[in-house]
């Protein structure tokens, strides 16, 4: 198992949109991300795939904006209809044992001509 940490460390706290997360890469392209914040329960989550990062939205509302250059990262992420997510927040003393969310993937790469 690799661990990755993509983003700029430094949460937007006025907006509560997160700008950095972690990856748990695993064999046969398996992946987890963990995200730096408590997720809402009450709409389907979802994580946009795009040419330069992520985007992490609950409904319409927008979670996260992550940049991510690292193709071994987002070239798993487009090979998934669903990761799981893990809720790692800052203060926490050790790390969850388990996946606390599923979102969907949803890739917004353009393909090239």
């Amino acid at each position: 198992m690799f661990f990755c940490h993509i983003g700029f460390n430094k949460n937007h706290m006025e907006t509560g949109v997160f700008d950095n997360c972690d990856f748990l890469l695993g064999e046969s392209d398996s992946i987890v991300v963990i995200v730096p914040q408590s997720l809402p329960k009450d709409m389907p989550l979802v994580i946009e795939v795009h040419r330069n990062g992520l985007v992490f939205l609950s409904g319409e509302d927008l979670l996260g904006e992550v940049p991510c250059s690292r193709m071994e990262v987002l070239q798993r992420l487009v090979s998934k209809a669903k990761v799981g997510l893990v809720e790692f927040l800052q203060g926490a003393q050790q790390f969850p044992a388990y996946i606390s969310a599923v979102a969907s993937v949803e890739v917004k790469i353009e393909a090239a001509a």
